[in-house]
């Protein structure tokens, strides 16, 4: 179920895909925890068929240039595999490959949603929500321009205790237009929710 309870949740789904211009119907996942990025796939794999990912749960599905290339159809990527840190640290601690990533899809004319992880903590970026949240406000104007309306969906992974706070990580992602869900897997049942009123 859903922290905010399932018609709520239902109501905001079909506000956020309401606002969408014909063509767009893919969801982006773009994380910076594998685990997590794994979990989002195997929970929406069985209801979109197909999900091309530089961690793909099927061989075939497999993106042969995830790093330069584009996204294709549901593509979510996890930016903590090798082929991102190649001669850079990890996107815990430099987020600013996936910010960018952030951006670059909203020009892409049929994404819809884009999901992200947050993950805080000792060891993490001093304020990962910070550079997210000015990615995801400059992804939502851009597709606002085109005459598009872009739906971005986020988790925080991380405890009120972490030195960037669960609670003020999750407001500055609210305050820039993402819709912040308790858990990856509620944001994943989410996505789902909009895709199901495309």
């Amino acid at each position: 179920g859903f922290a905010m309870g399932q018609l709520k949740a239902e109501e905001l789904a079909a506000a956020e895909a309401g606002r969408m211009a014909a063509g767009q119907k893919y969801v982006r996942g773009l994380y910076t925890g594998g685990t997590l990025c794994d979990e989002a796939m195997k929970l929406m794999i069985g209801r979109v068929g197909h999900i091309h990912s530089n961690i793909p749960l099927n061989k075939e599905d497999k993106l042969p240039d995830a790093r330069n290339g584009r996204s294709v159809e549901h593509t979510f990527l996890d930016f903590g595999d090798d082929e991102f840190t190649v001669g850079r640290p990890h996107p815990m601690i430099d987020p600013s490959l996936r910010a960018e990533r952030v951006v670059t899809e909203a020009g892409d004319p049929e994404a819809a949603v884009i999901m992200v992880d947050c993950v805080i903590g000792y060891g993490s970026h001093e304020d990962p929500a910070q550079d997210l949240s000015e990615a995801i406000r400059t992804a939502k104007e851009l597709a606002v321009k085109e005459g598009r309306y872009l739906a971005v969906v986020a988790s925080v992974c991380g405890t009120e205790g972490d030195p960037q706070s669960l609670s003020a990580s999750q407001v500055k992602l609210a305050n820039a237009g993402a819709i912040v869900l308790p858990s990856n897997a509620q944001a994943t049942r989410f996505t789902q929710l909009i895709l199901d009123r495309l």
